[in-house]
């Protein structure tokens, strides 16, 4: 009985920790410790949030391009992106240097649809490198 008790104690102080910490990280930077770099893209391609990223922009209608640090390897790492939008899908274009991006080095280049129309539209996205 001790035991479900402490576990249930546990357990709420463990809710309050993340709660807690979800509320204050808001206007913070961007807190991945496992994650070698990490970005949140706005709309217009600003980086909203950031680590390890030099910059963002959006370079035409539904293209964006994310510079990444130049000692984090692009090239080798697992790369995850995430809508901001529900009606959006992005996917990563390229991972080396593209025209798109004025051939800048260690940049990625995201391209995201729209799913009603499965053209090139613009919304941001969440971007982690590990």
């Amino acid at each position: 009985m001790l035991r479900r008790a402490l576990a249930g104690c546990l357990a709420l102080a463990a809710a309050g920790l993340v709660t807690t910490a979800a509320g204050s990280a808001a206007h913070a930077d961007l807190k991945a410790p496992f994650a070698r770099a990490g970005a949140v893209v706005g709309l217009d391609g600003s980086l909203i949030d950031g680590k390890n990223i030099y910059r963002t922009w959006r370079s035409a209608t539904g293209q964006y391009c994310v510079q990444v640090a130049h000692f984090v390897d692009t090239m080798e790492a697992l790369i995850q992106i995430t809508p901001r939008h529900a009606a959006r899908l992005p996917y990563i274009a390229y991972r080396f240097p593209s025209t798109q991006c004025s051939n800048q080095p260690n940049t990625i280049t995201v391209s995201v649809v729209s799913t009603d129309t499965g053209r090139l539209a613009d919304g941001g996205f969440d971007l982690l490198i590990s």
